[in-house]
């Protein structure tokens, strides 16, 4: 499937629209006839099954809320609980933890769409020999593709130093990381482009055109942004011409009025409504993302795209707790934290809701509401003690 994943986005708008409404009514129809949520929820609208003709008839589908989905959990989510065998958890800026099913068959297509990231936002300047540097929470599911396309990790509590030497061994040609993480490395004087580093991915944390360039001089690199959540997988890829094209073929996104959720027009503010097209585990259609954003129509752009674009996301700031004397922890290790307690800690954190809080330098607090199982406090303070955090 490489060949029509790499070409989709060069493809006419047109046909784009076309092969999405397509997918969105097969979508819509698996999801009423086999996910007991979207059952209960489009029976309430009148749903009849391939009523999906038209982007009319799929507006007038409700819109879904992380709420409904940690309240579902597990049974409502899924056509079967072993579903879950392969799952992915968010907890994002929003402090709420979700549990999604996963199917193989959406790994396997995002991972390709992964390959085509690289290409786009490198500007063709990738190959499958290259080495992808990942400076994140986790490991992605697959690191290898039949020896090429080969991927590395490194947690974001890892420390600065140890980071710059593990890039100086791999020399990898792309990073991927958070815009705080890669201003850490900056800070310590480095030319990423002395190890082989030739372009960095940023995501998860709100970023502006003129933080990357400023970063790109000091580490004489490109820098790129990419705005993806674990719901909706990649949403919009900033291109080497520093454009925001949307991934039209991985997620199916609108703008609607904060108010009165109307679709509202290009170039006007909305909240971000979105439908991930790969996964069909647990479904996510018109889910409510929660960001401002601005859509805009396709543009004649140089890289070729003919995807719709996106103006920088404008409500996804993070802050960073300050410890010492100028020095700060970016929010980003903080998600490591959260994301560790089910990955390292075996804490079950589905519904569970936190909140780190600084209310003075060298004391941080950390509220947490319990989801539908009991938490084990010692450990949750064990998970954070043993962190490179210092405070």
């Amino acid at each position: 499937k490489w060949e029509s994943i790499r070409n989709f986005p060069y493809k006419s708008y047109r046909s784009i629209r076309k092969w999405q409404l397509e997918r969105i009514s097969y979508l819509v129809d698996y999801a009423y006839e086999n996910i007991p949520l979207y059952r209960k929820k489009y029976d309430a609208v009148g749903y009849k099954k391939g009523s999906i003709k038209s982007w009319k008839d799929y507006e007038k589908l409700p819109i879904l809320t992380k709420e409904e989905l940690i309240n579902g959990f597990p049974n409502e989510i899924v056509k079967n609980v072993k579903d879950f065998n392969i799952s992915t958890r968010s907890s994002g800026s929003s402090g709420k933890f979700v549990t999604l099913a996963v199917s193989q068959e959406a790994i396997y297509i995002d991972t390709i769409q992964g390959f085509r990231q690289y290409y786009l936002q490198s500007g063709n300047n990738y190959d499958p020999k290259d080495v992808v540097l990942f400076i994140y929470t986790c490991p992605w599911w697959i690191t290898r593709v039949d020896g090429k396309f080969r991927s590395e990790f490194l947690p974001t509590t890892t420390k600065i130093d140890d980071a710059i030497k593990k890039i100086k061994e791999l020399r990898p040609r792309i990073i991927s990381t958070y815009p705080t993480y890669l201003e850490r490395i900056s800070s310590r004087g480095v030319r990423l482009s002395d190890y082989g580093v030739e372009t960095v991915i940023v995501h998860s944390e709100q970023s502006s055109r003129a933080f990357r360039k400023k970063l790109e001089k000091e580490l004489d690199v490109k820098i790129v942004d990419e705005y993806s959540s674990e719901e909706l997988t990649r949403i919009a890829l900033e291109c080497s011409h520093n454009h925001y094209h949307l991934e039209e073929d991985a997620c199916y996104v609108e703008a609607v009025d904060p108010k009165t959720f109307k679709k509202v027009k290009y170039g006007e503010p909305g909240i971000l409504i979105g439908t991930n097209l790969l996964n069909t585990a647990t479904p996510i259609i018109r889910y409510n993302q929660g960001d401002l954003v601005i859509l805009n129509k396709p543009i004649n752009c140089k890289c070729g795209n003919k995807c719709r674009t996106m103006n920088n996301v404008q409500g996804r700031f993070m802050d960073s707790i300050l410890v010492g004397k100028d020095e700060y922890v970016p929010a980003s290790s903080f998600m490591d934290i959260a994301y560790n307690w089910y990955l390292e800690f075996n804490i079950p954190v589905h519904g569970l809701r936190y909140q780190f809080v600084q209310y003075e330098k060298n004391v941080l607090t950390l509220y947490l509401i319990k989801g539908p199982f009991d938490l084990d406090l010692k450990i949750i303070e064990k998970s954070i003690v043993n962190t490179n955090i210092s405070l």
